[in-house]
């Protein structure tokens, strides 16, 4: 990844910009962050935040005037918080412990005219900078800050005035000044502040029109500022008249980059959404006590966006935000030598595009994560096993005996092609053939049947090769039907074709179920169910309006999450996160459960098993409208991978056997394998993502082979390696010719020895 795509992906997520008081503070404090410190009782650390950001923080803290609180999203909301009365209570409840500036003298003398409170501002700067520092004041100096406010007392005047005299600050008495002419002469640079009469009248001539971006007057060199009433204005003023002999001194433009020296409005977007008012604590004459303080704090809503991270389980998990991630990834891909720590991070996004949808900017963890993990598979630094199980069972589901391709029996042409997707197929076969049998009965020209997988796991692992060639055989395929509308009940088969194969005119099942007669005999359903849109179906409203319509001409009550529609997000098994991280998939399975307290209605069959999985109850739309038994459906427990394959297989057996009448169906040579597993055995098995398929090539290959090992307690070892993953079968057999699974494990190891690829040809199965 180029550094200008990272800066690309960071330019969008705005969680790091400043909160809305400290972008309307002129002096840039954090009210956010005091705040947080102040209500957890760090007042030692809420009055560092204050010494560290203002140049006077004895003084102004007591006196802020407050400005931020215009900006402040609590005014709308009960009041603003009172930050400055929060200032004055740090300050007061507890002396500031300043160390003197240890700052090395660059040999730049800057001369500060006035003893007013921009002013000394503007001196307290300067000697920040390593500036040898003259004001120019009367000779009471204190008299200038206890004149501001009762607040501020001759003591603290003194301790402030003391400090600039620590940090190397000359104070001079006013007749020292020299003539503005011998200004610039005798120094490089100087600031007169307005707001002290003197200086005002000692500067009259060359201040009489000063620029209100660089605060430069007519004499070369000199600055001025501070004749705003605020208070924290007139600091301000003094902070950026330094800022501009620093940079007259670099000879550096005095006008470019300075939008955010003063107020500026934040990128920062903060949801209030819901948000409960409340009132200001009363502020007393003599402030806030520690508890009155504190819950004042707490009224603080402490402003960041995170829209994003409130509603999705990956980045809750890998606690962090948009542009923490891109960063993380950016290095994670600069790794030439060492640990590529974010590869996990990478493989487990779901891709589901509801961040995009959420932020105020669209950012996008998809693309950034789409981006990554085809440059690692560039780089050849792709963790083999990250998707390795689902690229192998989307290499299954594309096998001779997974799929199957016909034109509706007794007819040579197909003004339709119905696809039913890999789910559907492997977890309900009858209500498939069902399915299909409906809309043979309700649509015209003939309803061809093809049963095969889409791409799309290619397509999320960032494989964009095997993924162009399964769009190659799969535009091959339709075409050899006669390029027919292609009915695809999954809502991922049919994002997946129009991308990978756009050439393909493809709609909903439900887009055909809302203008058909719906079938007879559909289920009555009582309860009122949540409508769970699959995240494939985020950017389709005409699927999402389908699917309700359906719904409601079937009977079903249902009501709307708070994020659903375009706000829905993945059930775990997009992108493949279910198989890069199993515990993960779980997390967001759940995390979207809680959505609502209802039963789901879904109308994907992925997403129904995950439910099911989690614990959740689910009700797929065509549980109702093609009921399989009296038994409710919402109580139907998740299909494994295993079985999955396996009705598949029997899917594509039914279908040629009964319509069209092919009876020449042969077994793959392994699939002779009686097993016999044990439910702990076969739990273990559905943990460790090893299929009964997978247990049955690695016997067959050991049976017929001869390379197998043998246990001290009688058991047999067989291994296989269908791609970069080694898998181990422990078994016995039995004497009626079937085999005992005992325990099954797999790793990314490459183990000398071990049976590789010893599986049957494709060309030995049954064909399509």
């Amino acid at each position: 990844m180029e550094k200008a795509r990272l800066l690309e992906f960071e330019s969008k997520c705005v969680q790091e910009e400043p909160p809305y008081c400290q972008a309307a503070c002129p002096l840039h404090l954090d009210g956010r962050a005091l705040c947080a410190f102040v209500r957890e009782g760090r007042i030692d650390d809420a009055r560092k935040l204050i010494e560290r950001t203002l140049p006077l923080p004895e003084a102004l803290a007591r006196i802020c005037d407050a400005p931020c609180k215009e900006a402040c999203l609590r005014r709308e909301l009960g009041g603003a918080i009172e930050l400055g009365a929060l200032e004055r209570a740090c300050v007061e409840q507890g002396p500031l412990r300043r160390a003197p500036l240890l700052i090395p003298k660059n040999g730049k003398r800057v001369a500060v005219v006035g003893g007013g409170l921009s002013a000394l501002c503007a001196a307290s700067e300067g000697i920040r900078k390593g500036y040898s520092v003259s004001v120019f004041c009367a000779e009471d100096r204190a008299a200038a800050l206890t004149a501001l406010s009762p607040l501020i007392t001759d003591e603290i005047a003194r301790r402030e005035l003391a400090w600039l005299e620590k940090g190397g600050v000359l104070f001079l008495p006013l007749e020292d000044l020299p003539p503005l002419s011998e200004l610039s002469v005798r120094f490089d640079a100087a600031y007169a502040g307005l707001d002290d009469p003197f200086a005002a009248c000692a500067t009259a001539e060359a201040t009489a029109s000063v620029n209100p971006v660089s605060l430069e007057t007519s004499l070369r060199g000199l600055f001025a500022g501070g004749a705003a009433p605020s208070f924290i204005l007139r600091a301000a003023d003094g902070r950026r008249g330094m800022k501009s002999a620093e940079r007259f001194l670099q000879g550096a433009s005095l006008f470019s980059s300075r939008e955010k020296e003063g107020p500026y409005a934040t990128r920062l977007f903060t949801s209030t959404e819901g948000m409960a008012s409340a009132e200001p604590e009363a502020v007393p004459q003599e402030g806030y006590s520690p508890e009155e303080a504190i819950r004042e704090a707490k009224r603080c809503i402490l402003c960041e966006c995170m829209e994003c991270v409130k509603h999705c389980a990956y980045m809750q998990h890998y606690k962090g935000y948009p542009k923490k991630f891109a960063r993380e990834i950016y290095n994670n891909l600069s790794v030439i030598q060492g640990t590529r720590l974010a590869n996990g991070m990478i493989n487990s996004c779901t891709l589901c595009g509801r961040c995009e949808r959420i932020c105020p900017n669209g950012f996008s963890m998809a693309d950034l994560c789409r981006e990554a993990r085809r440059e690692m598979l560039r780089q050849e630094k792709m963790p083999p096993s990250a998707h390795d199980f689902a690229l192998e069972d989307m290499r299954f589901n594309n096998s001779p005996r997974a799929t199957l391709l016909r034109h509706e029996p007794g007819k040579e042409t197909s003004a339709y092609l119905f696809l039913p997707g890999c789910r559907l197929a492997g977890c309900t076969p009858e209500q498939t053939t069902a399915l299909y049998a409906f809309l043979r009965d309700r649509l015209e020209g003939g309803v061809g049947f093809w049963l095969r997988c889409c791409g799309a796991p290619a397509d999320w692992a960032g494989r964009d090769e095997e993924l162009h060639r399964e769009a190659a055989k799969i535009t091959e395929e339709w075409e050899s039907m006669g390029s027919p509308v292609v009915v695809a009940a999954c809502t991922s088969c049919l994002q997946t074709f129009r991308k990978a194969t756009p050439s393909i005119k493809a709609v909903s099942l439900w887009e055909i179920l809302e203008g058909t007669e719906l079938p007879e005999g559909a289920l009555s359903f009582e309860r009122t169910l949540a409508v769970a849109d699959p995240c494939t179906a985020a950017q389709a409203p005409e699927i999402r309006d389908a699917v309700r319509n359906v719904a409601s001409r079937a009977g079903v009550r249902f009501e709307e999450p708070l994020l659903s529609g375009e706000f829905s997000f993945c059930c775990g098994f997009g992108g493949l996160q279910e198989s890069a991280n199993p515990t993960l998939a779980a997390l967001s399975a759940k995390t979207r459960g809680e959505e609502s307290s209802l039963d789901f209605l879904v109308y994907c069959a992925m997403c129904r098993n995950l439910f099911a999985q989690a614990g959740k109850p689910a009700v797929h739309l065509l549980d109702i409208l093609f009921p399989q038994g009296d038994e409710d459906p919402a109580g139907r427990p998740a299909i494994g991978y295993s079985e999955q394959q396996e009705n598949r297989v029997g899917l594509v057996r039914a279908l040629r056997a009964s319509l069209w009448k092919e009876e020449d169906i042969v077994n793959e040579p392994h699939e002779s394998i009686r097993l016999v597993i044990p439910p702990d055995v076969e739990k273990t098995l559905a943990k460790r993502r090893i299929l009964a398929d997978t247990v049955r090539r690695a016997i067959w290959s050991a049976e017929r082979s001869g390379r197998k090992m043998k246990q001290i307690n009688g058991a047999l070892v067989a291994s296989l390696r269908p791609a970069s993953v080694t898998y181990w079968v422990e078994y016995a057999p039995k004497g009626d010719g079937s085999f005992e699974v005992r325990n099954g494990w797999s790793h990314r190891m490459f183990v000398a020895g071990a049976a590789e690829n010893l599986v049957p040809d494709a060309s030995e199965g049954d064909g399509a």
